[in-house]
C-alpha cells in the first residue's frame, strides 16, 4: 500500500517526502552525519556561477590565457567554499535541554547544547524553528555551546516544538548547508495572568479541623505537657500516643490566612480561558501575600499550601486543565 502511494507521488513530492523523514536523536544525542546534510547554492552562489561562465566564454572567445587561468582559479575557490560549508556542519552533535515554564504571551527559550567531540571550530551556525528568530552559534574546537532557541507560544499547556533547522553559510555565503533535527523540545506554558483582574476572594482564618489536618507530627517544634485550654489543633497526637501522655506543640509559627480560589465562584459569563487567566492572577497574588491558598477546578483540586512548590502545582494545574 505504501509502495503504491510512493509511486503515485511526483518527483517533487518524493523529494519532499525524503526531506521530511524523521531525524531523531539516539540516546539523547543527534549527530549530523553526511546522510543528514543537504547543500545548495545561495543567490550569491548562483551569481558567482554566472560570472564564472561569462568569464570562461569571454576568455575562450578572445583566447585569453590569463582569463582562463583566473576563471579556473575562481572555480577552484568555489569548490573549496562548498566543501568548507559542508564540513562546517559535519559531526556537530545536538542535545535537548529542559526549558523553564513561561506565561502565555512571553517568549519561551528552549536550551539546546551543541558540541563537537574533536576537531576544528565551527562558525556562523544558525538554529531556528520555522519562522522564529534564529539563534547564532559559534562552536570552539572540541567544545560545546548552550544555545537558547526562541519560541513564541500561542496557547497554554505543554507545547512540543516542531522540527528544528540548523544552517551554515560559512564561508562567503555562496552555499547553504543545512540539516534538520527532531529533538524532543517542549515547554510548559501557563495561562496569561489577567491584566486588570478584580480583587481575589477574602482570606479567612483557618478552622481547627483544617489546621489540625495540616499539622505534621514530625514538625521540629518543641513539645510540652498539655494544659487545660490548649487548642486541639496544637496537640501532637502521634507523640501523645507514643508516650501515653498529652503533649502540646509550642513555638509554632503564626497561623496563616487561608484562601480558596474556586472556579465555580467566578461569574458565569466568563469563558474558560478567561477564568483560567483570572485564577492565574489570583494565584500569583496569593503567593505574594504569603498566605495559604488552594485551587479548585472542575474535576481537580490543589490542597491548601504555600511556597514555590505550591505555586508551581497550581500554575501547572491551570496550564493543563482540560487537556489530555
Amino acid at each position: 500500500m505504501s509502495a503504491v502511494s510512493a509511486s503515485s507521488l511526483t518527483p517533487l513530492g518524493r523529494i519532499r517526502q525524503w526531506l521530511s523523514r524523521p531525524h531523531l536523536p539516539v540516546n539523547g544525542v543527534l549527530q549530523l552525519d553526511r546522510r543528514r546534510l543537504y547543500i545548495l547554492p545561495t543567490l550569491h552562489g548562483l551569481v558567482f556561477a554566472v560570472l564564472l561562465l561569462t568569464m570562461l566564454l569571454t576568455a575562450l572567445n578572445y583566447m585569453l590565457n590569463l582569463g582562463l587561468l583566473l576563471t579556473f582559479a575562481l572555480t577552484g575557490l568555489g569548490f573549496a567554499v562548498m566543501w568548507h560549508a559542508y564540513r562546517n556542519l559535519l559531526g556537530v552533535e545536538l542535545r535537548a535541554g529542559e526549558a523553564e515554564p513561561v506565561f502565555l504571551g512571553q517568549t519561551a527559550w528552549l536550551p539546546v547544547t551543541l558540541s563537537i567531540p574533536a576537531g576544528y571550530a565551527r562558525f556562523g551556525l544558525e538554529l531556528h524553528c520555522r519562522d522564529q528568530h534564529a539563534a547564532a552559534i559559534d562552536l570552539p574546537a572540541g567544545g560545546s555551546v548552550h544555545a537558547l532557541l526562541p519560541w513564541q507560544p500561542v496557547r497554554r499547556g505543554w507545547i512540543t516544538l516542531p522540527r528544528q533547522t540548523i544552517t551554515s553559510r560559512f564561508p562567503l555565503a555562496l552555499f547553504r548547508c543545512w540539516s534538520y533535527s527532531d529533538l524532543p523540545l517542549r515547554v510548559l506554558v501557563y495561562p496569561q495572568p489577567e491584566a486588570d483582574a478584580p480583587a481575589a476572594p477574602a482570606s479567612t482564618q483557618p478552622d481547627e479541623q483544617s489546621s489540625a489536618s495540616r499539622l505534621d507530627d514530625d514538625h521540629p517544634d518543641q513539645l510540652r505537657p498539655y494544659r487545660p485550654g490548649d487548642p486541639l489543633r496544637s496537640i501532637a497526637w502521634k507523640h501523645s500516643a507514643r508516650l501515653d501522655s498529652w503533649l502540646t506543640r509550642v513555638g509554632q509559627q503564626g497561623e496563616r490566612l487561608e484562601r480558596w480560589l474556586d472556579w465555580h465562584t467566578l461569574p458565569s459569563g466568563l469563558s474558560d480561558e478567561a477564568r483560567l487567566s483570572r485564577l492565574t492572577r489570583w494565584v500569583l497574588r496569593a503567593e505574594q501575600e504569603e498566605i495559604d491558598y488552594g485551587l479548585r477546578l472542575p474535576g481537580q483540586e490543589v490542597p491548601l499550601g504555600h511556597g514555590p512548590a505550591q505555586l508551581r502545582q497550581c500554575l501547572e494545574a491551570l496550564a493543563t486543565w482540560g487537556q489530555p
